[in-house]
């Protein structure tokens, strides 16, 4: 019962996506799925896997960006590393959050003397990844709203998305004004009460110094947006891979881009396996694109970024311990020894 109680979002998730890939299945002609496989275009294929780069060094730079506010200055190669270790493990941790908790890991163990401050790095920088995307997202779809809420299935996951945006915003304006009441006396004397309330103190350190750097928070949110039209970029080489007829609205595509990845970002399903197949298959009819090229499409996207995860997987196993995390300081170990 322990270990049911333990994995039931695991378990949770596992059941959507079953249920979506029966759905999917049932629904599709998986002959013509075949056939559009078979019969793509691979050189834009390969210019998809090519567009997919700038997104990895951009996501690097902006986690360097975040590292360096709380005064650690790791190399741009060091943070490249554990992003690739995070790409890979987003997969074989099935999810994007599983990559967020190796990094997590490692990162803490680069830096030890600045645990919780490096940790809290890495759930900002998925924030504001995140929120980059809503604002990626809104701007591309709002001049085809009409479009996108013209049925039933796409009107409720288009004004999901929007929820989204919304709260998004609106988180982003309530940690900036954090500072403001941070220090005060009410708050600190709750933080005090909880348990473990050391680390308590040093998690709302990391959070306070983080949103007062507004300027580089800024920052990073303006340069994940290169990002995202990397990724947008790579599905629009899957979608002229497959040269569908007729050639469905650029802008509108994008968009769909953009709001699917937000979607399939939540915790609903493994990995979005299933959920994406079926959101493509409904916002990609609105295009005028049948249900197997959407099918087709969405796997294809999904073995592209499925690839590029994998290629963290060397970057995983020769990551060295010894030469990349710092000796102990002797200085806070020897008084330990020396107690009688």
């Amino acid at each position: 019962m322990e270990f049911i109680r333990r994995r039931l979002g695991l378990i949770f998730r596992a059941v959507i996506s079953l249920l979506a890939i029966w759905w999917v299945v049932r629904t599709n002609d998986w002959n013509k799925v075949w056939h559009n496989a078979s019969t793509m275009d691979f050189s834009w294929i390969l210019t998809g896997i090519v567009c997919f780069i700038p997104t990895l060094l951009v996501v690097s730079w902006r986690w360097r960006l975040l590292l360096s506010v709380h005064d650690v200055h790791m190399r741009l190669w060091r943070v490249f590393e554990l992003t690739m270790i995070g790409q890979f493990f987003s997969i074989v941790g099935v999810g994007t959050t599983g990559g967020d908790v190796f990094k997590i890991f490692y990162v803490t163990r680069a830096v030890p003397e600045k645990k919780t401050a490096v940790a809290f790095t890495v759930i900002a920088d998925r924030v504001i990844g995140l929120l980059a995307l809503l604002l990626f997202g809104v701007v591309l779809s709002f001049t085809k709203l009409n479009l996108l809420l013209s049925t039933d299935h796409t009107k409720t996951f288009t004004l999901t998305f929007y929820f989204f945006a919304l709260a998004g915003a609106a988180g982003a304006i309530f940690i900036s004004l954090s500072p403001l009441f941070l220090g005060h006396r009410m708050i600190v004397a709750l933080i005090d009460r909880l348990p473990f309330a050391h680390r308590s103190r040093k998690l709302v350190a990391a959070i306070e110094c983080t949103a007062r750097a507004l300027g580089t928070n800024i920052l990073a949110l303006l340069v994940s947006i290169p990002s995202h039209m990397s990724v947008t970029l790579m599905g629009y080489c899957v979608l002229r891979a497959m040269n569908p007829q007729p050639q469905p609205d650029l802008l509108a595509f994008c968009a769909i881009i953009a709001i699917v990845n937000m979607l399939i970002a939540l915790p609903v399903s493994i990995s979005g396996i299933g959920v994406r197949e079926q959101l493509f298959t409904w916002f990609f009819a609105l295009l005028g694109v049948d249900g197997a090229h959407a099918v087709t499409f969405s796997l294809t996207y999904f073995a592209l970024n499925i690839l590029w995860s994998l290629a963290g997987g060397p970057f995983y196993f020769l990551y060295r311990h010894e030469t990349h995390t710092p000796p102990p300081n002797t200085a806070e170990v020897e008084p330990i020894f020396s107690e009688r």
